[in-house]
């Protein structure tokens, strides 16, 4: 069967590579959704860590800054009274070296660790130095396995009294 040269139309060779080229066009636009779908995850679950970390961080700092009213500051970090539990934390060095895991309140796979001590800020803001100095650093870590590192907040709580 021979074609008139009035008669056109597609060969299959032509349909193959039509057919190749839209296929990898396919392809293409698919795993570009599935990243922009992976990094809009990570996005959300890095804005949930910042609000967590910021919440709790104003949570701390609404504490007062040590156990004993003035000067001298207490000798100890952790929990002074009750059963450790942290409903039952009255100044910020409660929470010293803290860590716990919030799956079972509605931030699934969220885990928080903080951290209280004393700096000297005329030597080092980042190095402790021991119960005792007018000022502490607050650290508040949240992870989550979605984010490549943890979110970090740190603050320094001053305690000199009486105020001027």
């Amino acid at each position: 069967m021979s074609r008139s040269a009035s008669q056109s139309g597609f060969s299959i060779l032509d349909m193959i590579i039509g057919l190749s080229i839209v296929s990898v066009a396919i392809v293409g636009i698919l795993l570009a959704q599935r990243n922009y779908t992976t990094q809009a995850a990570e996005v959300e679950v890095g804005i949930r860590a910042v609000t967590l970390g910021n919440h709790i961080m104003q949570t701390i700092r609404m504490h007062r800054f040590d156990e004993n009213p003035t000067p001298p500051w207490s000798t100890s970090y952790g929990t002074d009274a009750g059963d450790g539990t942290f409903p039952n934390v009255d100044d910020i060095d409660d929470y010293a070296n803290a860590s716990w895991d919030l799956s079972g309140e509605g931030y699934d796979g969220y885990t928080v660790s903080t951290r209280v001590f004393c700096v000297n800020l005329q030597a080092s803001w980042l190095d402790s130095v021991g119960p005792g100095n007018n000022y502490k650093r607050i650290i508040v870590s949240i992870d989550n396995s979605a984010l490549r590192d943890p979110v970090v907040f740190t603050s320094i709580y001053a305690g000199i009294y009486p105020f001027k």
